[in-house]
């Protein structure tokens, strides 16, 4: 793993595949983005840690997916190449645990100021109290 920090509510290899995932979902190639996808999973971890229903529901498409990836390639679904995951993938972009996945993940990453600075955005329009108004932007 990429990060010291524990995962609480899944278990390493679990935690392997969503930050994989994670990793599809929002595909930079910058390094610091990509060690930023891991704050996104456990930010999502520590939500699966009070929600018993969900965390189980969590673990199992995880586990499945893990699990047709060693099947399909011999090797986790964290190993196998970006192409191949996207490939899998598509085939449940559909189901509601893929799509919770995908705005869990665009909502926390996203949001992150070292997110945005990587990127370039120049943040909120109140932090400076002078908002984008006269800035140039309404051109």
């Amino acid at each position: 793993m990429e990060s010291t920090e524990t995962f609480q509510a899944l278990l390493p290899e679990e935690a392997q595949t969503l930050v994989a995932v994670m990793k599809r979902i929002v595909p930079h190639n910058d390094a610091t983005l990509q060690e930023l996808v891991w704050k996104t999973a456990m930010a999502y971890d520590a939500q699966l840690v009070a929600h018993v229903s969900t965390r189980q529901e969590v673990r199992k498409n995880l586990r499945e997916l893990d699990m047709q990836a060693r099947q399909t390639h011999a090797k986790p679904f964290a190993e196998i190449p970006p192409d191949t995951q996207d490939a899998m993938l598509k085939t449940i972009e559909d189901t509601s645990f893929f799509q919770s996945l995908v705005n869990a993940t665009i909502s926390d990453f996203y949001n992150r100021y070292a997110v945005w600075t990587a990127l370039g955005y120049p943040g909120l329009a109140q932090r400076d109290g002078a908002g984008y108004l006269h800035k140039g932007y309404d051109h």
